[in-house]
């Protein structure tokens, strides 16, 4: 097939053998399928709820990434009724590190809602749906997986190995390619095992279809691969367009009053980490240092350090932070403060922002004792 075209990709259509790449998907998933916590977990007790954390946590996120705290958090929350008990400050703190905090609120209201109802987790794809933070790809997985739907996923791995076999040279997460790739996947699901056809295709994308260095000579799949035929793998598909990354320039203030930390916590109206709690930030907004959303609270003046500067990113935000080491007085516990003893601060940190600054000041105080 020769490169499609921007312009032709609406009308084209797009053919599959949907009996052999059903069959073989399968037979490769069922002898390549990773162990991962959450298909373990669902195989010996097949609750929803194990299937419904990790496709949240999973969610922008690395597989490495979400491991350790998939099992630190069910541990915790080892049911939606548990979860819908608990404080929102309480559940960031179960998934720090993890960003994106959004999702996990969605979560928690997920949760509640359902504790009102009493009828237990949805019974279909629809009303999976109809969840707070539960969109199309989410709501098809966990239906497909936990309740044999015939609904297909579509995500980026899905993307990439429709477009490689189907050798479109496209941006893969075009809305007229998503339409069809879903059309796909809704086939190939209706044929047999919704919920592990789904995994297949993911795991093929997460494991040999990959982005830079496909593993063709092991996929199932590569007698029907126009791609391959065509030794088109590196232009099929077409790298996605990256939006601009804006340099943000903020500060972070930890203040110290006597042996104690003080955290503040973020404001509603905070441009970022609203709501969390760490050390008070301030944003370079034309060279003055304004303090990131509207606070109640007043700091005393003080003396301060700077001790250095950390990188970060949110979403589309290049951030480099300065941080500087305050030590004051006369700070007690308030609404939006809190005073913690050194050891318990890490703990206490959600962002990685705020963790990066602390591990900053330790290493200052390290260095310093070493030259004392």
């Amino acid at each position: 097939m020769t490169a499609l075209t921007k312009s032709n990709a609406a009308s084209a259509e797009y053919s599959i053998d949907a009996a052999f790449l059903s069959s073989n998907l399968l037979s490769w998933y069922q002898k390549n399928e990773r162990p991962l916590p959450w298909r373990t977990l669902w195989k010996k007790h097949s609750n929803p709820w194990h299937i419904w954390v990790s496709e949240i946590m999973l969610q922008q996120t690395v597989i490495k990434a979400v491991m350790p705290v998939y099992e630190r958090f069910l541990r915790q929350y080892p049911s939606f009724e548990s979860l819908a008990k608990s404080s929102t400050e309480d559940i960031r703190l179960a998934v720090r590190g993890l960003g994106y905090y959004r999702r996990f609120d969605s979560l928690h209201k997920a949760c509640q809602y359902l504790s009102t109802q009493k009828k237990g987790l949805p019974r279909c794809h629809a009303d999976w749906l109809k969840l707070p933070g539960v969109g199309d790809y989410t709501a098809a997985a966990i239906a497909s997986i936990t309740l044999d739907e015939p609904t297909g996923v579509v995500d980026g791995n899905v993307e990439r190995v429709m477009c490689r076999l189907l050798d479109i040279r496209l941006e893969p997460n075009l809305p007229t390619l998503k339409k069809k790739f879903k059309r796909i996947m809704n086939e190939l699901c209706a044929i047999k095992d919704p919920g592990q056809l789904n995994q297949a295709v993911m795991e093929l994308g997460q494991t040999l279809c990959t982005p830079l260095n496909p593993m063709c000579g092991k996929c199932p799949l590569n007698s029907k691969c126009k791609s391959f035929a065509a030794c088109s793998q590196l232009l099929a598909p077409m790298p996605k367009s990256k939006k601009p990354m804006n340099d943000i320039e903020l500060k972070l203030d930890i203040l110290q009053s006597g042996k104690k930390i003080v955290l503040f916590q973020r404001p509603d109206d905070a441009k970022f980490l609203k709501n969390t709690w760490g050390f008070r930030t301030s944003l370079n907004h034309h060279n003055k240092w304004r303090p990131d959303g509207t606070s109640k609270v007043v700091i005393p003046s003080s003396k301060n350090a700077q001790i250095g500067t950390v990188s970060h990113s949110i979403t589309t935000h290049k951030i480099t932070a300065k941080i500087s080491h305050h030590e004051t007085k006369d700070i007690k516990p308030c609404d939006g403060i809190r005073l913690l003893k050194i050891d318990e601060v890490e703990k206490n940190l959600v962002s990685n922002l705020d963790r990066k600054a602390w591990t900053l000041l330790l290493k200052s105080i390290k260095q310093q004792a070493v030259i004392d």
